[in-house]
């Protein structure tokens, strides 16, 4: 048993008996942890607002040491995202984000990688700068962050290199996890189309960092075959229905899949 202090970002929460509060928490130093709050839905609460979700802040816990859950002791605000909570568009795309880790990420296990991904990507739809494709950049990086980097710069098969600027059909498995030239891409199923335009977006954005990756301006067609690739890469990844992850999931404001 011991009590610890850790960041951590707020992906939900459920309500837990007559006064208390079930939350879930991806942290710094511990990846998804579960908690429960006492008296945290009472109007004088000592929470407070603290346990809203998408919010980022210094959490303090008290570990029983066994498979129960934590008993979350203090929650102070770094950063509220408030106004991520004030609208439909932010609420949707915030709430993408943090279902998404949700469901990526195991429990007790640190990711540093992911946990400042999901912070930085919070910021930039706080920032309003272009937030379906900070949703974009985030999801790609997000996969790969989670151990399963596609590979876009030569065919999965014959291993040729793809050639800039040539119009040529292009395949995407997800099974695979990776791009397929038209001839190889037969032996394949089930096979996603791809143009090769889309090919070098998902490329580019990745090695970039994540701000530069907003200068980037993807046509519709793009944005249509990136969010198909996504929705089946995830679901290969999970073992989920890819309708878990269509453009507008619906907001998670107020709670989470626990």
């Amino acid at each position: 048993m011991a009590l610890f202090s850790t960041p951590a970002i707020v992906l939900g929460g459920i309500r837990l008996g007559e006064a208390d509060k079930l939350v879930t928490f991806f942290t710094l130093t511990r990846g998804k942890l579960k908690g429960v709050a006492k008296g945290a839905r009472r109007m004088k609460s000592r929470f407070g607002a603290t346990l809203e979700p998408f919010t980022h802040c210094k959490l303090v816990v008290f570990d029983k040491g066994t498979e129960k859950l934590a008993r979350i002791e203090q929650c102070d605000i770094l950063h509220s995202f408030q106004s991520l909570r004030e609208d439909w568009g932010g609420i949707e795309r915030s709430s993408r984000m943090v279902d998404l880790v949700a469901q990526m990420t195991p429990d007790g296990q640190a990711n540093t990688e992911t946990f400042d991904l999901l912070l930085q990507g919070l910021f930039f739809l706080e920032e309003k700068k272009d937030p379906p494709l900070s949703v974009m950049l985030f999801i790609s990086r997000l996969i790969a962050c989670s151990g399963y980097q596609p590979h876009w710069e030569t065919c999965l098969k014959c291993r040729l290199p793809f050639k800039p600027g040539k119009p040529e059909a292009l395949y995407f498995s997800p099974g695979a996890g990776g791009a397929l030239c038209a001839k190889c891409g037969k032996m394949h199923v089930p096979l996603i189309p791809m143009s090769q335009g889309t090919r070098a977006f998902l490329s580019a954005s990745q090695k970039m960092d994540y701000e530069r990756a907003h200068r980037l301006r993807p046509s519709l067609q793009i944005q249509k075959e990136c969010e198909a690739i996504f929705k089946h890469t995830l679901s290969h990844i999970t073992g989920k229905s890819t309708r878990r992850f269509t453009k507008n999931p619906g907001p998670t404001l107020g709670s989470a899949r626990l």
